[in-house]
C-alpha cells in the first residue's frame, strides 16, 4: 500500500497540484497525461471567485467517466471537471527529493450525480452514490463531530483517512451547502505529526438540487506548526495519539485570521460557488 501512495504522490508532484512542486527526473507517463489534460482556465469558465493574491491562476483538468471495476480503488464517476488552484507555496521535504507523505494541494472539482449514458446511477458509480447518501445524512443532522469514511466518504479517493478533525463548520454556498473542517491525511497507525507541508481545508458539499456533489481540497497553514515532516521531532508522539489530540485541540482556538490562507479566505471562495 505505501508503494502505491509512494507513486500517487509522486504524480501530485509532478503534475503541480500545488505550484512549486518539482520531481525533475520522475517522468510519469500517467502525470504527461494529466499536464496535458489541463488548461489554463479563462475567468468566465471559473464557478467561484478567488483571491489573486493567494491564487496566481486557475487550470482546468477533464476528467473522464469512469465506471466501477472489480479489484480497483473507488474512483469511479461521471465525467466532470477539477479545478486546480496554483499558489506560490514550496516543500521543503521535497528539496531531499520524492518522500513518503501526504503534501498539501489546491483542488476544486464538481462531479455529476446524475449520467443519463447509465441505466442505473447506483449500480455505475456505488461508492460515489454511497458517498452522496453519507453526505446528505450528514448535513441534514449535522453532528459536532463525524467519523471518517463510516459517516463521511471523502472525495476524491486519495487512499489515505484523516488524522484531525478540526474547525469543522456547515457552510452554504451559491447552489448547495456542505461541511469545511481542516485535516491531515495519512496511512499511517502514528501519523505525522500537523505541520504546514500536509495540513488540508477540506470541504465536502451537496447541491440543493441534488445533481452535483463538490469536493475540494485547499493546502493551508499556520505559524504553529512545524513547517515541514522533517521539523516534526519536538513533537512527543505516544501509541493513544494524544499529540495528535492536542494539536487538533490547538488548531479549533486559533483564529480563522491566523491561518495562511486566512480560513476566512478559504469559506469566501467555497461561499462563491456555483453548479451548474
Amino acid at each position: 500500500m505505501k508503494t502505491k501512495l509512494l507513486i500517487a504522490t509522486l504524480l501530485t508532484i509532478l503534475c503541480g497540484w500545488a505550484a512549486g512542486r518539482s520531481a525533475s527526473t520522475h517522468a510519469l507517463t500517467a502525470s504527461q497525461e494529466q499536464e496535458n489534460a489541463l488548461r489554463e482556465a479563462k475567468p468566465d469558465e471559473v464557478p467561484f471567485a478567488y483571491d489573486t493574491n493567494v491564487f496566481s491562476k486557475v487550470e482546468i483538468e477533464s476528467v473522464p467517466k469512469r465506471l466501477v471495476e472489480a479489484d480497483s480503488f473507488p474512483e469511479e464517476a461521471p465525467a466532470h471537471s477539477c479545478y486546480h488552484l496554483r499558489d506560490t507555496r514550496t516543500f521543503p521535504a521535497l528539496e531531499k527529493g520524492p518522500r513518503y507523505f501526504q503534501p498539501a494541494y489546491n483542488v476544486i472539482c464538481i462531479i455529476p450525480l446524475t449520467d443519463s449514458s447509465v441505466t442505473n446511477f447506483a449500480k455505475a458509480y456505488p461508492n460515489l452514490n454511497e458517498a452522496a447518501a453519507k453526505l446528505r445524512k450528514l448535513l441534514a443532522t449535522r453532528p459536532v463531530r463525524f467519523r471518517f469514511d463510516k459517516d463521511l466518504t471523502d472525495i476524491p479517493f486519495n487512499d489515505a483517512t484523516g488524522a484531525i478533525e478540526s474547525k469543522v463548520q456547515y457552510l452554504s454556498f451559491k447552489t448547495g451547502r456542505g461541511i469545511f473542517f481542516l485535516t491531515q491525511y495519512t496511512q499511517d497507525l502514528q501519523a505525522n505529526p500537523v505541520n504546514n507541508e500536509e495540513l488540508t481545508s477540506d470541504f465536502q458539499g451537496l447541491s440543493n438540487d441534488g445533481k452535483y456533489y463538490v469536493a475540494a481540497r485547499l493546502a493551508v497553514t499556520h505559524p504553529s506548526l512545524p513547517k515541514g515532516i522533517d521539523f516534526t521531532d519536538r513533537v512527543k508522539r505516544d501509541k493513544n495519539l494524544l499529540y495528535l489530540k492536542k494539536q487538533e485541540q490547538a488548531l479549533n482556538r486559533y483564529r480563522d485570521e491566523s491561518f495562511q490562507p486566512s480560513l476566512r479566505t478559504l469559506k469566501s471562495l467555497l461561499a462563491s460557488i456555483t453548479t451548474k
